[in-house]
């Protein structure tokens, strides 16, 4: 193994002392000059943004948010809206039931609390049952009935059971408080039910927009009529919720009340939470569009954390290509809306929309972070090229000025000594023969620079009258400026004649034409290109 590993180590010290070939030393810089060029490019384009595909991403994945949270929601609400429309069909037969019992209509139980506590009895099963089977944190009816007639708040004040969950929390999900929000005190001291800290006997139809239109709207059937009502704040508390505004609609048409289910802002919150992704927080928001607003303080919003977002905003829409931008004034979210049906038979002009919102400034970092990565990358390609065009640089190009300048002061390398271009190699070889036999004679060459200089000749032959007259000014060291005036002659024809010139000579530029001329004046044959 040792032997081995010696073989190869004078095997790559042999390779090293090998001499290559100017054409292809000179090929490989150039290539690295391209690829620094190249390099440099890429770092420009990375600057501006050319390799970010962050909007066609942020686009895939909104979209695929928004579908899921709009199924969802459409999928949940559908539900609470069968449950609602099933509990207005069991209230309503009920309620009827007991007045065809007592030989009276609804508006005979005005002014009778025995009655009405009656009907809430009966009505109490149907209204807990529906809490505790529906996806939400509140049930209620709400009777076309008042128990004082005589008050000044009669008109809008309706008996009724209401039903909530209370001591909702992340922490404790699965067994909430229920307690009593409206209704008569009786029967939550015969269910065992706490009152909620803001009891009230009856409701405020005044606090439900559209409760008491529909109540007095004769109907043939609840599904022809109802609606979900935009986030109110429940009266003398902090808290704030939709409705679902489902009427009770009797065998003749007439409209015993509104029953329906409640959710609530905190409700939502926790049922929605942040979704955490590379691009921000993305919060889910049910709302109210109207001019191009999406009215959040009449909606719901799901968790907004990792936002400034406080559930009262109205954001201004701009549609965008990949994204919609919406603008609070002071603060930007960025995402995707779609319409979604919650109520029927409304005539507002005003639409819903299911959206999903990311904070603009998440979004603006996450790309700014991809943008640096390329910034880096194409920035590390480009020093690393750098570095690679300055060693060839040093390894390829000076060997030959080297060399040159040696040639010129007549300083001839010692035997044996590589620069590492074969074809300098063999004209120093050669140059040291001619000084240790202290003669030269034409053509007394080494067989493969004579060669090279015989097949030089030999091209010359193939120039045109005026191709010749271009190089025998190039011999008598005339600049390429000079010779439009000399030969009278335009530059672009100059440069013609330059390519030709080029082309049958072997050469790939003028530095390697003039090299060539050198080289034949040093070795006393210039003549031969005259």
């Amino acid at each position: 193994m040792l032997n081995k590993f010696r073989e190869l180590r004078a095997l790559n010290t042999f390779a090293k002392k090998q001499s290559v070939g100017m054409q292809r030393k000179l090929m490989l810089y150039w290539v690295s000059m391209i690829l620094v060029v190249f390099a440099a490019v890429i770092l420009l384009l990375s600057i501006a943004g050319a390799f970010s595909q962050n909007d066609e991403q942020l686009h895939e994945v909104m979209e695929l948010q928004l579908k899921n949270t709009q199924d969802s929601l459409a999928s949940r609400l559908d539900r609470l809206t069968a449950q609602s429309l099933n509990l207005s069909k069991e209230l309503s037969r009920e309620i009827e039931g007991e007045l065809v019992r007592e030989g009276i209509s609804l508006q005979e139980v005005n002014d009778d609390s025995e009655r009405l506590l009656k009907l809430q009895q009966i009505m109490y099963p149907l209204v807990n049952t529906t809490l505790q089977t529906a996806n939400c944190n509140g049930a209620y009816v709400i009777l076309n009935a008042t128990a004082n007639t005589t008050l000044e708040v009669a008109d809008h004040s309706r008996s009724g059971l209401y039903l909530r969950y209370t001591n909702l929390s992340a922490s404790n999900p699965v067994a909430p408080t229920v307690v009593y929000f409206r209704g008569i005190p009786d029967i939550a001291r015969q269910k065992d039910l706490e009152l909620h800290n803001r009891w009230n006997l009856e409701f405020d139809t005044d606090q439900i927009p559209g409760c008491r239109e529909l109540m007095d709207t004769p109907l043939d059937r609840p599904a022809q009529r109802y609606f979900w009502s935009r986030r109110i704040d429940l009266k003398d508390t902090w808290e704030s919720a939709m409705l679902l505004c489902v009427p009770i609609v009797g065998s003749d048409g007439s409209v015993y009340g509104v029953c329906g289910v409640e959710l609530s802002a905190l409700y939502f919150q926790l049922s929605y939470p942040a979704a955490e992704g590379q691009f921000g927080s993305a919060v889910t928001v049910l709302a109210p569009i109207q001019d191009s607003r999406l009215l959040l303080s009449d909606g719901l919003v799901g968790s907004v954390n990792g936002t400034y977002l406080d559930g009262q905003e109205t954001l201004a829409i701009h549609q965008g290509r990949y994204y919609n931008e919406y603008d609070t004034g002071a603060e930007r979210y960025i995402g995707l809306h779609q319409t979604i049906s919650i109520s029927k038979g409304e005539t507002e002009d005003t639409a819903w929309a299911a959206a999903i919102l990311i904070p603009q400034d998440s979004y603006a970092a996450y790309t700014a972070e991809i943008q640096k990565t390329w910034i880096i990358a194409a920035l590390g390609l480009l020093v690393v090229l750098l570095a690679l065009s300055f060693f060839l640089a040093r390894r390829f190009v000076r060997p030959i000025t080297d060399s040159l300048k040696r040639f010129q002061q007549e300083e001839l390398p010692e035997q044996g000594l590589s620069s590492g271009i074969s074809e300098v190699d063999e004209l120093a070889e050669f140059l040291n023969a001619r000084a240790r036999n202290q003669r030269l004679e034409q053509g007394e060459l080494p067989p493969n620079i004579a060669e090279l200089f015989d097949q030089f000749v030999a091209r010359k032959d193939l120039l045109t009258e005026a191709e010749r007259n271009i190089l025998r000014y190039y011999i008598d060291g005339h600049e390429i400026a000079d010779i439009p005036d000399l030969a009278f002659i335009s530059m672009s024809t100059v440069r013609k004649h330059n390519r030709s010139i080029y082309e049958k000579l072997g050469v790939a530029s003028r530095d390697e034409l003039m090299l060539y001329i050198d080289l034949f004046r040093r070795c006393g044959r210039l003549q031969e290109l005259l």
